[in-house]
């Protein structure tokens, strides 16, 4: 089975599922063109009438995106955006609510909203770029299905590894050294949301850890030993064929077949 720390950077950052993938150069000149930027403060909630209408891009600071559940032991999946990337692909054609889906400001943030409309109307405008947009949702959709799967199939511990190192390579870490630093605080509540656990539960492996001499703190920033991912592999789910978290499935998603779809 091949290994994540054998992988190059962009086949690392492939491999993420914890945090959506960065937005494409073209689609990102679109939304830079036709959107508006708004600024929030941390704490903050954004309205529910822009997340039904519109497409949110962070430009700067940190978001997470809520969605809940139906278990009151868990009620609720968390999701880390950071920047250069959009919440969420939902409601792309349809007008649907909104009120399983939240979107908290986790910290001082920078927006750019995008009327949906606009993107709708270029499947007659331009049907490339409004490919590269269906394209995108489907390889987003199936990222979020691979991360829920994770969570709910997989140890704590496990969880914990996985988080750390898409933590790591969203910030364009240098795998370089034995021991490399996420350089974002995150609370130990706002670690126990996103990984489905309890504080707790948390604390206890964080101790483990540190006594294994594998996570320590600078600066109060987490530093990681990379011997945590020695055993970890490219895919969460652990298929010795997988490329990153990009399953053969999503070949099939060419530009080409997508047009001939849509028309």
């Amino acid at each position: 089975m091949a290994l994540v720390m054998s992988l190059n950077s962009d086949m690392k950052s492939k491999s993420t599922i914890f945090l959506p993938d960065i937005v494409k150069p073209e689609i990102m000149s679109f939304i830079k063109d036709h959107g508006h930027s708004i600024s929030l403060k941390k704490g903050e909630l954004i309205p529910k009438s822009i997340l039904l209408n519109n497409f949110i891009y962070l430009k700067s600071g940190l978001l997470f995106y809520i969605k809940r559940t139906n278990n009151y032991t868990k009620p609720k999946f968390v999701n880390v955006i950071t920047p250069n990337r959009l919440t969420d692909y939902h409601l792309l054609l349809e007008n649907n609510c909104t009120c399983c889906k939240s979107i908290k400001v986790a910290r001082d943030s920078e927006l750019i909203i995008v009327d949906k409309s606009l993107i709708k109307n270029l499947i007659k405008d331009d049907i490339e770029l409004f490919t590269q947009f269906m394209f995108d949702a489907n390889y987003f959709t199936e990222r979020q299905t691979a991360l829920a799967i994770f969570l709910l199939t997989s140890s704590p511990e496990d969880k914990l590894i996985k988080f750390l190192f898409d933590m790591l390579v969203v910030y364009n870490t240098e795998f370089s050294s034995l021991w490399l630093t996420i350089n974002i605080k995150l609370t130990r509540e706002e670690i126990a949301d996103i990984l489905h656990i309890s504080v707790i539960k948390l604390d206890l492996m964080m101790g483990s850890l540190k006594k294994q001499g594998l996570v320590t703190k600078e600066n109060g920033l987490l530093c990681v030993n990379t011997a945590l991912f020695n055993e970890l592999s490219p895919c969460p789910l652990g298929r010795e064929d997988a490329q990153g978290c990009k399953s053969n499935n999503m070949l099939k998603f060419k530009v080409k077949n997508m047009i001939e779809i849509n028309n």
